[in-house]
């Protein structure tokens, strides 16, 4: 038996809940990947899948199996490639997630250079908000903001991710300048859907955090549509400073100093993270990537 093989039919079926998928994507019929891993429970002595005429799922044990395969698996990858690339110049398909508004307004001006500099890599970018995991869902670089990840991640900080209360001339004109948090309420509000809700706005007092009542006026996953709204005079806006910049530098917008901060999250140090995994740094074209972007977007307080 082919356990190598086996193993690769397994993490597919795992990551796919579907033999005919899996099958699909080896080019071979479902009734060889059944029977592979069929012959692998039977090596092991384990049941591995719940197999039933409409789905498939993995056991308990299986699924631990899994974990510890998938990231030997990763690592035979990643290790054909570096040896692969060694002698040649950087190339093959680089894949990078990013926040929509961080991917729109710096990332992708700096990959337009990068691409000059690497020709034979070719960018694969997915702009979202989720949480990935870098082995599992085989993405090469990540950039989040938040706290600074832990475990097998390396976190190279780009930005310290500080928010801004911003809102256009003609708006203050119109409802008036906001002096204090408790003055927040009387005022329209542009906020931030995340991955699983609206993001509240958050202000920190004696007494602790507290969630800050304010009116919608408009709701948004897109960081460039808030902003938007706000230079058409639709209400407030929090946002991070580097999307913030150009409209506070053009006077479209003015920052705003209330009694207390006020932040989208409840303490410790937040940033704009470029993640990686550190096996996949001595590939090439990610050993470049991290290199160029790190140079090209980290602020004054970025740090490896």
């Amino acid at each position: 038996m082919d356990k190598l093989r086996a193993m690769q039919y397994l993490l597919k079926v795992a990551d796919t809940l579907s033999f005919s998928r899996a099958a699909k994507t080896f080019g071979v019929p479902a009734s060889s990947i059944s029977r592979r891993i069929a012959d692998l429970e039977a090596e092991l002595g384990v049941e591995l899948l719940h197999r039933t005429t409409r789905t498939v799922r993995l056991t308990e044990v299986g699924a631990q199996y899994l974990e510890q395969v998938r990231a030997g698996l990763a690592q035979l990858d990643d290790a054909e490639e570096m040896v692969g690339q060694r002698s040649s110049t950087p190339g093959g398909t680089l894949r990078i997630s990013t926040m929509p508004s961080y991917g729109q307004l710096l990332l992708m001006p700096a990959l337009q250079d990068f691409c000059d500099l690497y020709p034979d890599i070719v960018l694969d970018v997915h702009l979202s908000d989720a949480v990935v995991e870098l082995g599992r869902d085989q993405v090469d670089i990540a950039i989040r903001g938040g706290r600074q990840p832990q475990d097998r991640v390396v976190a190279r900080k780009l930005d310290p991710n500080r928010f801004i209360l911003a809102a256009s001339p003609t708006y203050l004109a119109r409802m008036g300048t906001p002096r204090t948090v408790e003055d927040l309420q009387g005022h329209h509000a542009l906020l931030y859907r995340g991955p699983n809700a609206v993001i509240k706005w958050q202000s920190q007092d004696e007494d602790g955090w507290h969630e800050i009542p304010v009116t919608p006026a408009f709701i948004s996953n897109d960081g460039a549509s808030l902003l938007a709204m706000a230079r058409k005079h639709r209400g407030l806006v929090l946002l991070s400073e580097w999307g913030l910049k150009d409209a506070l530098r053009s006077g479209e917008l003015v920052a705003l100093t209330l009694d207390r901060p006020v932040s989208v999250g409840r303490g410790g140090e937040a940033g704009i993270y470029l993640l990686y995994l550190q096996t996949r740094y001595q590939i090439p074209k990610v050993r470049v990537a991290v290199e160029f972007l790190v140079g090209r977007l980290s602020g004054a307080d970025a740090g490896p």
